[in-house]
């Protein structure tokens, strides 16, 4: 019964309950929308990393990541290593790429780029570059002409060059001497991080080898897609445990960055919105304090003809819950429904891409929050309900019975 009671006590004063669910519909659908946002990025900014810049996993000779110089190749184990890849059922495809430092110069400017040599079918498993050109910008490699490259939407206008047009590059083979080649632009991407298509370039790996003065089969990088995000762990120590000479990193290792903003969304998104909770917990501790006051006289009857303190403190905390929970399913109603709304048909912030994608982020946002967010947020809302009814609940206690029934 005294369920019953505390949810019609909150609807005596129409007006003042819907003014404190109203603001705490305002606040939770705000907060949840505006949750669901910085997450989206977050999630669409580690999703298209992996897919086109790191992979899940890669492997290297440890002496590679401390100088990046071509002669640390992964070599002794390669044939192993990617007869273990192809029997783990949870790896989608593997790569082998010949990666280094050189200049990249056209007749009007040069600058320094990252060289990746691949094999353009087993790079397509792997990343998503080949998707990233327009029709209108050429192939990935395709064809059976010799010394082609593709190369970044930011560094062709650097460059200042187009497709077809010619770039040579200059670099170091194994022995330390100076040599380089003319490649031929036959492709040109663009993903939305501007640095990474600034800075990397593809060619094929068995032009690139001849070069450098490289057995074909040789490489410095493996990367792997994995079937799952969540085997990232488990298939890192397998394959650490199989091949203790390599150094194995998955994504996270690979570009911290990304990492701690992974690790830090969830933590920084609760706190945003215990912030906002405990704004709105002030504001139903005062609805609370004036419901006791307009109630002295009926909770000293109360008290007189028996209702035990338990009882009453119940009572004046259900009331608190009600009123927090009926604004927050409401807003988290409204909050829900424009994210999945939002997350079909984005919300596109085009007018500032150059900004988003300096540092990554592509200007379409999709905004995304999983079911276990909205559990953790109402459990929040009731922990805040019943902190918020806490103080208004000792003052009613405090009431002397004969004095509180004969006020006014």
């Amino acid at each position: 019964m005294i369920w019953i009671i505390a949810w019609k006590n909150i609807w005596r004063n129409k007006v003042r309950s819907l003014v404190i669910i109203l603001a705490i519909t305002l606040g939770l659908f705000g907060g949840v929308f505006s949750s669901a946002v910085m997450k989206g990025m977050v999630e669409q900014r580690i999703k298209e990393a992996v897919s086109r810049e790191t992979a899940h996993i890669q492997i290297h000779n440890p002496k590679y990541i401390d100088n990046n110089e071509v002669q640390y190749t992964i070599d002794g184990e390669a044939q192993n290593l990617e007869q273990t890849l192809d029997s783990l059922p949870e790896v989608k495809g593997w790569s082998s790429r010949i990666k280094f430092q050189a200049m990249a110069n056209s007749a009007n400017a040069g600058t320094g780029v990252m060289i990746y040599g691949v094999d353009p079918e087993k790079e397509r498993q792997v990343t998503e570059i080949s998707a990233m050109i327009c029709d209108s910008c050429g192939t990935y490699l395709n064809g059976e002409k010799k010394n082609q490259i593709v190369v970044g939407e930011a560094l062709a206008e650097k460059l200042k060059v187009r497709l077809r047009s010619k770039i040579v590059l200059t670099f170091q083979d194994q022995e330390g001497t100076l040599t380089g080649a003319a490649f031929r632009i036959c492709g040109i991407y663009r993903t939305s991080n501007s640095v990474f298509d600034e800075m990397n370039v593809f060619v094929r790996k068995t032009d690139i080898a001849s070069l450098l003065i490289m057995n074909a089969q040789e490489y410095q990088e493996l990367v792997v897609r994995l079937s799952e995000p969540d085997q990232v762990t488990d298939v890192q120590e397998e394959l650490t445990d199989g091949f203790p000479e390599l150094l194995v990193r998955n994504w996270k290792e690979i570009d911290p960055m990304i990492g701690m903003m992974a690790d830090l969304t969830a933590v920084w998104l609760y706190m945003f919105m215990a912030i906002i909770l405990l704004a709105l917990g002030f504001g139903i501790i005062n609805t609370m304090l004036m419901t006791i006051l307009e109630r002295t006289r009926e909770l000293g009857m109360l008290a007189a003809i028996g209702m035990n303190k338990h009882r009453i403190f119940l009572m004046i905390m259900l009331e608190s819950v009600y009123l927090s929970l009926t604004g927050a399913i409401v807003g988290m109603a409204l909050g829900y429904f424009l994210t999945l709304y939002t997350s079909y048909t984005g919300i596109n912030l085009s007018s500032f891409a150059e900004g988003f994608e300096k540092i990554g982020y592509n200007p379409i946002m999709y905004p995304y929050l999983d079911l276990n967010f909205f559990i953790t947020l109402t459990i929040m809302v009731i922990c805040i309900g019943i902190l918020a009814s806490i103080y208004p609940a000792r003052k009613a206690l405090k009431l002397n019975p004969a004095e509180a029934v004969r006020s006014e």
